[in-house]
């Protein structure tokens, strides 16, 4: 494959090859500031993510912008190193001027957030408890979801002192919109679950994929924290049924109480988990098979249906149940977004594949991101059975 300039640049800082990468910069400065195609990002940011801090000193040498925003998630190149835990590069990042404080749209955190609730790429690691008190002595500002996960009662309190309304402040849609009180109990930090509680948090907020506090401590199995929860008042509802897979409790609490804000996103749940009797029920009851979620695919945030999330997952009794209850395989709404078919090719998902092809999925569908076809997915993959079933005569 022949690169482009801009994309050789890239592919020279992901392999770390700090010489060439120098040597590229000298014939063309320009690439410094440069963002790739698909996702823009700049080379600041994959190389500070990686931990490459001679590449960095190089960026920026050359004129690299520290202020640059990547442009699917609206994050800097100190939010890659503070993820990747990195204080080297954090340094480096804020001694050419970098922000403490900017905030992403993934997650909706500053570079500290990254540092201490982010998990995105483990392997990339190197010191995250030193990258954030780095920049915590440089400034850097504590947010009530970092001091809820590193366990800072104190901080906690203050924050909520200060402003009673982060207590039912949101992360952003990578983290499904949770709340405080939510993300404790994801962690199964069930001392700050309590607190929080005695601070004012909404036992029975939702996050946006329909999720309740309580709901998610069941699916984690987090006895202690479901406990504490049903001793302050929580109950059971369709969310809870739905996590737990209780399709006759399920249709128990739908006839007694529609919940009608919180079908839709669990519509989706149930596809992922491959809930076939959950996804008819819930669609009987009012959701929509082709209600839209903001999904990260492949680091793009994407609307995608319920449909799609199956598909991708293989989850084939979910997506035989959506396709009966009338969701779109070839959805005509969102032109240039990957259809269900292209995510079951490119996750190699033989069966999926085949049903969607029964019920109707089209093989010549062409998405925008890099202009293929879900064949073009399969074999970016080295999906070879899929491959071979997407492009065998019809």
């Amino acid at each position: 494959m022949i690169l482009s300039t801009d994309e050789f640049i890239f592919h020279l800082v992901n392999r770390n090859e700090e010489a060439a990468v120098r040597q590229a910069l000298v014939e063309a400065p320009g690439l410094a500031r440069g963002f790739d195609g698909t996702l823009g990002t700049t080379a600041l940011h994959c190389a500070s993510h990686r931990g490459f801090i001679g590449i960095v000193a190089a960026l920026l040498e050359a004129g690299a912008d520290v202020y640059a925003r990547e442009k699917v998630s609206d994050s800097t190149a100190l939010h890659w190193a503070a993820e990747g835990g990195h204080p080297g590069v954090a340094r480096m990042l804020v001694e050419h001027g970098a922000a403490l404080d900017p905030i992403d749209s993934w997650w909706g955190l500053s570079p500290a957030g990254w540092a201490t609730v982010v998990v995105w790429a483990p392997q990339f690691h190197e010191d995250r408890p030193a990258t954030l008190t780095y920049l915590l002595g440089a400034g850097a500002k504590l947010d009530i979801f970092s001091a809820v996960v590193l366990g800072h009662e104190a901080a906690v309190r203050a924050l909520v002192g200060a402003d009673p309304k982060v207590i039912s402040q949101r992360m952003g849609f990578a983290a499904a919109g949770v709340e405080p009180l939510q993300l404790a109990v994801s962690r199964r930090l069930t001392a700050m679950a309590a607190l929080l509680l005695d601070l004012g948090a909404n036992l029975e907020s939702r996050t946006t994929s329909g999720m309740t506090a309580l709901a998610m401590a069941m699916g984690g199995q987090d006895a202690a924290t479901e406990a504490l929860l049903r001793a302050r008042g929580a109950a059971d509802d369709i969310s809870s049924a739905v996590v737990m897979g209780d399709d006759t409790a399920a249709a128990r609490l739908l006839e007694i109480r529609a919940e009608k804000d919180a079908l839709n996103p669990l519509l989706a749940f149930a596809a992922q988990l491959d809930r076939a009797a959950m996804v008819e029920l819930l669609v009987a009851h009012g959701a929509d098979p082709n209600f839209r979620s903001k999904q990260l695919i492949r680091e793009i945030p994407t609307l995608v249906a319920p449909l799609h999330l199956a598909a991708m997952h293989g989850q084939v009794g979910a997506v035989h149940a959506l396709l009966k209850c009338g969701a779109q395989t070839n959805p005509s709404d969102s032109p240039g977004i990957p259809t269900p078919l292209h995510l079951a090719a490119g996750s190699g998902h033989v069966a999926a594949v085949q049903v969607l092809l029964s019920g109707g999925a089209d093989v010549n569908a062409t998405e925008a991101w890099f202009g293929a076809t879900p064949a073009g997915w399969a074999e970016h993959g080295n999906h070879a059975a899929v491959l071979a079933l997407l492009t065998a005569p019809r």
